[in-house]
């Protein structure tokens, strides 16, 4: 559901994702959050997982707030 709602927010916003930076760093951190949820649950390594699953996490929520690529290592902050 959340990469339909990226594209849908892309679209009615008429944005284009290849054009605005922030909009390609989210899907790359849904992208972590998911291979974290998958080596959890076929390979049992439930610690290094958990935290590239906060990692992915963290990055989503911070290039959301800040709109900007680097997230809240870039030191803008709404």
């Amino acid at each position: 559901m959340r990469p339909a709602s990226t594209l849908g927010l892309a679209w009615i916003g008429a944005l284009r994702p290849l054009e605005v930076p922030w909009l390609e760093a989210k899907p790359a951190g849904l992208a972590l959050y998911i291979v974290a949820g998958t080596i959890a649950l076929k390979r049992g390594q439930a610690t290094a997982a958990f935290a590239m699953a906060l990692l992915g996490f963290a990055s989503i929520v911070s290039v959301a707030l800040t709109k900007h690529l680097q997230g809240w290592l870039a030191g803008e902050m709404p």
